[in-house]
């Protein structure tokens, strides 16, 4: 009994000292990837943020320079300058307010903004705005820094509904400024779900700490400052990266920040280090538990001989280095015995096995949150949808095909009646023609209001404006219509290509109907900055009258003598345009022709690999 007792005392400790230290390390371990898992987490998304809060920024300052330098307001009128500007804000989207000013500040048209739900139904997603927005706007253009260097970004500030703005503001042609305010809201979801706990935080603050956009929209109403936090205040300082600090509120928090380019703001996030790392308390008890079925283990095993025990022990030894090593994959043998020394094995590759589910899982749940926030982006980033037309083009299809089919069917069987030299036959196919012509209008509206994304695969664009040439080669060669090629090096857009000859071929077609008694149609493209592809059609035609020019690309605007249609092909052409992410804008003055320029993004080789 005494031999038995000692033998106890003596086997036990070393039977389960490894297996307390292995379970120890491998606690140790587990944590510290846990750790350094959640530290990369919030990195990624803190940066995640930052790029799409700058891409945003910056796409709204793109499309303001876009439509500064598609119009010389200079030379328009007092009634043209408030027609383009009513333009720019109908075709920038998030825009709230736009306003042209001069040099000195002193405003060279009335502002352009929404100023009630009823004044315009087709800009619902617009904010409305009263006297209080406008002197906000105006205080937050930044007019000095764009009349010295072309183009700013004003401070970020909040109306007085807790919506967050910026504005921006380009120097245009004729040495006026064009400033345009944009809403920061659609962000706002791309702040709040950034998957951090409930008792997270997310935040992105200008550089005096100030809230621009956040996780807690009553301090994005506030303007709360963070600067007393030291998160924002090592940010601040240029230490951006991860941080572990001790919050307001006495708490330990794990927190990251990254820097938005060009903005000088700041992204930063942070949670608990108790909530972020919430599973390692159930690794502990887990641990534990191995550690005590180790325990119970041991004394039975201190019974048996000590040759028995110590290959079991070496085993658990080797296992507990592998996952030192971070093996997560290594398990013990052993694990079939129906003694003592097989629970243990079975216990400690079943801890083996949870600390490698949760280091997968852990992974995933990375990976699904990037994805999750990648693809909220994306739907922000789409191109617009023309929805006024859009339930035009389905109410007209609905109310009119149907008596439509039934007054055409009558009139071809009545046709079918009447003697070839009929008088009433020729009334009838006069009849006929018309409903005909009615169901054309109706089927090109509806092509123009249609939402469904066309499949868009890589396209050759000297392919496309040759393939627009060749359909309109006998007409235009009828009208006495000289073509002149200026195509640049080879260029591949992103698209649906035969959306995009169908648009090309309406651009030709409308600078033929401009030069009835011929002349000369140039066609060609350049490129932007390696980014955009601007597609050229300059006729020398009439021109376009400007009090017609603001209003050409509207469904059923049209005018006979200048344009033979039924006022759809241009709409269709802006409507094709942002399908691809792009844009199309024309220049002209009476008498000396008209250039319609079409700008597409570049499809980038790194795209493609």
């Amino acid at each position: 009994m005494r031999i038995g007792t000692r033998a106890l005392l003596i086997i036990v400790p070393v039977a389960v000292l490894p297996l307390v230290g292995a379970g120890s390390i491998a606690f140790r371990v587990s944590r510290r990837a846990l750790e350094e898992r959640t530290r990369a987490a919030q990195i990624a998304t803190a940066r995640f943020i930052a790029e799409r809060v700058a891409a945003e920024v910056s796409a709204s300052l793109h499309a303001a320079s876009l439509a500064a330098n598609a119009m010389e307001f200079a030379q328009l009128s007092a009634q043209e300058r408030l027609g383009a500007l009513r333009l720019v804000f109908r075709q920038i989207e998030g825009a709230v307010a736009v306003a042209l000013l001069s040099r000195e500040g002193a405003q060279v048209a009335p502002p352009v903004y929404l100023a009630s739900r009823a004044q315009e139904s087709s800009l619902a997603d617009r904010e409305v705005l009263g006297q209080a927005g406008i002197d906000g706007f105006a205080r937050g253009i930044p007019l000095d820094a764009a009349a010295r260097i072309g183009a700013a970004v004003g401070p970020a500030h909040v109306s007085r509904e807790g919506s967050p703005r910026v504005a921006v503001a380009v120097r245009t042609r004729g040495d006026l400024v064009l400033a345009v305010e944009f809403s920061l809201a659609r962000l706002a979801p791309l702040v709040v779900d950034s998957g951090l706990g409930v008792r997270g935080n997310a935040a992105v603050v200008d550089r005096s700490g100030r809230v621009v956009l956040g996780s807690n929209l009553q301090a994005v109403a506030a303007r709360a400052s963070l600067a007393d936090s030291p998160l924002v205040q090592a940010a601040l300082a240029g230490n951006l990266g991860a941080l572990s600090f001790t919050g307001v509120d006495h708490v330990e928090r794990l927190g990251a920040t990254a820097e938005v380019r060009d903005l000088g703001w700041v992204v930063a996030i942070d949670e608990p280090a108790a909530d972020a790392l919430a599973e390692s308390r159930v690794l502990a008890r887990r641990t534990a538990a191995a550690v005590a079925i180790a325990l119970a283990a041991g004394g039975a095993l201190a019974l048996l001989a000590s040759g028995a025990i110590v290959r079991p022990i070496k085993a658990l030894h080797r296992g507990a280095s592998a996952l030192t090593g971070r093996e997560l994959g290594h398990r013990v043998g052993d694990a079939g015995r129906g003694d003592e020394l097989g629970d243990l094995a079975r216990a400690f590759n079943a801890m083996a096995a949870e600390i490698e589910r949760w280091n997968r899982e852990l992974a995933d749940r990375v990976e699904e949150k990037t994805r999750e926030a990648r693809e909220a982006q994306d739907l922000l980033l789409r191109a617009q949808k023309l929805a006024a037309v859009g339930q035009l083009g389905a109410g007209v299809a609905h109310e009119v095909n149907n008596p439509l089919a039934g007054l055409l069917g009558q009139t071809q069987l009545l046709l079918l009646q009447e003697p070839p030299e009929s008088a009433r036959r020729k009334k009838l196919e006069s009849i006929e023609s018309q409903a005909l012509r009615i169901r054309e209008i109706v089927q090109k509206l509806q092509n123009t209001g249609d939402g469904v994304e066309s499949a868009q695969a890589p396209v050759d664009l000297r392919a496309l404006l040759e393939e627009s040439l060749a359909r309109n080669e006998r007409a235009l060669a009828s009208a006495a219509v000289r073509v002149v090629r200026e195509y640049g090096p080879p260029l591949q857009i992103f698209g649906d290509a035969q959306r995009l000859t169908e648009a090309f071929s309406e651009l030709v077609i409308n600078a033929r109907r401009a030069m009835p008694a011929g002349g000369q149609l140039t066609v060609g493209y350049h490129a932007i900055d390696g980014q955009l592809a601007a597609i050229r059609f300059a006729d020398t035609g009439e021109g376009i009258d400007p009090g017609v020019r603001a209003r050409i690309f509207e469904p059923f605007f049209t005018t006979k003598q200048d344009w033979n249609a039924k006022g759809l092909g241009l709409p269709m052409v802006h409507r094709v345009c942002e399908e691809h992410h792009g844009r199309v804008s024309v220049e002209s003055s009476r008498g000396k022709g008209a250039i319609f320029t079409v700008v597409l993004p570049i499809l980038q080789e790194r795209a493609l690999a």
